[in-house]
């Protein structure tokens, strides 16, 4: 793997998979609010059993800093499985 350094500022589009059952999208949307969002938190798809749900995102980061912010934040949206 080769030593690659991010360049601040950068967007990060974000993919967030929600348990169908636990998710809270005025929470979840709540939760980035103090971010500098590039597109909003938007309801992109549900599973094919409808058990999870997708919600994407892509938000300007400005440096390490606020990336970690970030990253604490998307961990706690409710019913999250998984982020990509």
């Amino acid at each position: 793997m080769s030593d690659v350094e991010l360049k601040f500022p950068v967007v990060a589009h974000q993919r967030l998979i929600v348990e169908a059952a636990k998710r809270d999208d005025a929470a979840t949307k709540a939760a980035f609010a103090g971010f500098d969002l590039v597109e909003s938190v938007t309801e992109s798809r549900a599973s094919a059993g409808g058990k999870y749900i997708a919600f994407a995102l892509s938000v300007r980061l400005k440096d390490r800093e606020e990336m970690a912010r970030f990253d604490a934040t998307v961990a706690t949206v409710p019913g999250l499985k998984m982020c990509l």
